[in-house]
């Protein structure tokens, strides 16, 4: 279903398939359904995460970062977390402001979805490895390894 608001097309849920996985979920996850459940169904709490830029040097975006309310998206407990890869997100519904692309000028941060950087942490990526993303569109995944490891 759709409802036109601000001049886009924006997307609802549809209660018939969220009833069928309440029914499917609860059975297969039990009450930790009501947590993933919250997750799926916000998206703009996780679809716009902010990836800084190790190769840049910028002291005061991770104060900045804060005060907006993002939090590191992963914290301890991962076996493999580079301490150069640093990325923050917010619960609350937002997206972080984009940095126009200036010549000669790295950019300090990237905006990209947190479920790209899943798989680049299960890649456990070190320096010296060579890495072919055959699906690097936009790049995410990309610029998520040159974070891990010196090209």
């Amino acid at each position: 279903l759709e409802n036109k608001t601000r001049g886009k097309l924006q997307k609802q849920i549809c209660q018939v398939v969220l009833d069928h996985f309440e029914k499917q979920y609860t059975t297969e996850l039990g009450d930790a359904w009501a947590s993933v459940r919250e997750v799926l169904t916000s998206p703009l709490c996780w679809q716009y995460a902010v990836l800084l830029n190790k190769f840049s040097q910028c002291t005061e975006l991770e104060t900045s970062l804060c005060v907006e309310g993002y939090h590191p998206a992963f914290q301890g407990g991962l076996p493999y977390l580079p301490a150069s890869f640093k990325c923050y997100i917010r619960r609350t519904p937002g997206r972080f402001p984009a940095q126009k692309h200036q010549a000669g000028k790295l950019k300090e941060y990237y905006l990209l979805n947190a479920a790209s950087l899943l798989p680049v942490l299960a890649l456990e990526v070190k320096d010296g490895e060579d890495v072919l993303d055959l699906c690097a569109a936009p790049g995410g995944k990309s610029v998520a390894i040159l974070q891990c490891a010196y090209p």
